[in-house]
């Protein structure tokens, strides 16, 4: 998948307005020293004359002055750093200031992107606007138990609502952190309104600040996809240029809602080629869905449900309607 044109420029302006920003910051720090610390201006005058004279000399021919130039700025310069030490300030005070020390703000080393820019782009490519906004709203941050009672108990386990989603959100925490380590795939299952989907951005939000890519699709979303890539005989959509490369690849697939397309036997063969490649190549994916696994089991063929039963560790989210809870509270 590759960056638009606007993704690009966006990504770009923002690392001049970082150098930019960090040059007024240091800019400002040199006046403010200048003025408590006169004689660190004159250390900094001293250095930019003898670097003129050897400027002057090497042009006349002279090149005597550029190795002693090297030992004479070394020498103020300790003495610069002695005369902040003594005024209470850290040595390298004056220093150039990055966002990133690596590449120095400039998003490559050596040619090649540095890390902060891979995190910039892998951004720019998987979080759409509308999903940023929504994982702002939604994470564990802002989870609250109290939307699960200790009085709802399921029947057939015979846990509280409260127990199970106090286990269950342990087991998501321990899943992002295991996730470089495991390829593990979740399947959060449950009638409408007992937080599926915000469980499921939880996990989104801090995969992603993690800088792994996340592709976010509800079920309807994703058989969209898959079928524009197909029958437009396209190895890429209209659908936020994903390709099927990235939709097999990306480190977590997310889909949504399973259940709410329209069935078919397209939607039935590109489903179990999707999820058994990402099985085949240990890609993590998680589902949702509001039909329960016997439901599951029937709405799908048996060799898709063998893929989920066998490949996935199944979570029962029940409880109060949290959407009704909202309004009455609200």
């Amino acid at each position: 998948m590759g960056l638009t044109r606007e993704q690009f420029d966006i990504i770009y302006n923002n690392y001049n307005n970082k150098r930019l920003n960090n040059s007024i910051k240091q800019n400002n720090r040199l006046q403010d020293i200048y003025a408590k610390i006169p004689e660190i201006k004159e250390c900094d005058l001293e250095i930019s004359a003898l670097a003129a004279k050897a400027v002057r000399t090497a042009l006349n021919g002279d090149t005597s002055l550029k190795e002693r130039l090297k030992t004479d700025i070394a020498i103020i310069s300790e003495r610069k750093k002695a005369l902040l030490l003594s005024n209470g300030y850290s040595s390298d005070y004056l220093d150039p200031i990055y966002d990133c020390g690596f590449c120095q703000d400039t998003g490559f080393i050596d040619g090649r992107p540095c890390e902060c820019l891979q995190k910039e782009m892998t951004h720019s490519l998987y979080t759409s606007p509308e999903l940023e906004d929504v994982l702002q709203r939604e994470n564990f941050d802002t989870f609250n138990f109290d939307y699960y009672s200790e009085n709802y108990i399921d029947e057939t386990s015979g846990t509280s609502s409260l127990d199970n989603i106090e286990t269950v959100v342990d087991q998501c925490q321990y899943y992002i952190k295991q996730f470089d380590k495991s390829a593990d795939n979740l399947l959060f299952y449950g009638k409408a309104g007992c937080g599926k989907t915000f469980l499921i951005n939880c996990i989104a939000r801090e995969l992603i600040e993690q800088s792994y890519t996340v592709l976010y699709l509800s079920a309807v979303e994703f058989f969209d996809l898959l079928s524009n890539i197909t029958f437009n005989k396209s190895n890429s959509s209209a659908f936020g240029q994903i390709t099927m490369h990235e939709l097999l690849q990306c480190d977590l697939l997310i889909i949504d809602d399973l259940g709410s397309e329209m069935a078919n036997s397209f939607t039935d063969s590109a489903l179990f080629d999707c999820l058994n490649n990402r099985l085949i190549h240990q890609k993590s994916t998680i589902i949702s869905t509001n039909l329960s696994l016997e439901d599951l089991k029937n709405s799908y063929s048996e060799r898709i449900a063998s893929r989920i039963f066998g490949g996935y560790t199944t979570f029962k989210i029940f409880g109060d309607d949290i959407r009704i809870k909202k309004q009455i509270t609200n």
